[in-house]
């Protein structure tokens, strides 16, 4: 595991209410990921695990981990995806 600052991306910032493909692709490809560089993501929120899969498609290259979060609500279980050694 890495040392790097943990931060919280929620689905629901990015889309709420009922999620459709189209648009929630169009708002992943427009949002600013800057502020996720070298951090390690902890990603929350009720969507479809896709949504979960295209946020994170768009945080590999960038952050220096990225987990699911499950069940947030009821102190969730986390899930690692993805944690990147030397960034």
């Amino acid at each position: 595991m890495t040392s790097a600052e943990k931060i919280t991306l929620d689905l629901n910032d990015i889309a709420s209410g009922k999620v459709e493909l189209s648009s929630f692709q169009q708002k992943v490809s427009s949002l600013d990921i800057s502020p996720y560089k070298g951090k390690h993501v902890q990603l929350v929120g009720c969507a479809p695990t896709w949504a979960h899969l295209l946020v994170a498609g768009r945080l590999f290259r960038i952050v220096s981990a990225l987990d699911f979060v499950i069940d947030d609500g009821k102190e969730g279980k986390v899930v690692p995806v993805l944690t990147t050694l030397g960034k």
